[in-house]
């Protein structure tokens, strides 16, 4: 499992560091990296991540809180698609 989710946040790392991607990353890519997370991590199969399941995916509480909570938009303890859209799509953009 960690091996698919460490996959993804790679990708979705390499597609925020290129210069192709200065507008951020493409929808498609991030959509694509949350379902690779989602099939490993989802216990439940509810089609959200709680918080449950995705701090599960880091042995360090501190980094679990801080992840989870920054995918978590409306804090509402679960992590749905659309937030993780929301969010991947701001990496990369200029300010």
């Amino acid at each position: 499992m960690r091996t698919v989710i460490t996959l993804a946040a790679g990708l979705t790392t390499l597609a925020m560091a290129s210069h192709a991607f200065a507008a951020g990353p493409p929808e498609q890519n991030i959509r694509q990296a949350y379902r690779m997370i989602l099939s490993q991590a989802d216990t439940n199969k509810d089609g959200k991540l709680s918080a449950a399941e995705c701090r599960a995916v880091w042995k360090d509480k501190d980094t679990a809180e801080k992840n989870c909570d920054f995918w978590d938009i409306d804090k509402d303890g679960f992590i749905t698609e659309a937030e993780y859209v929301k969010q991947g799509s701001s990496f990369g953009r200029k300010k």
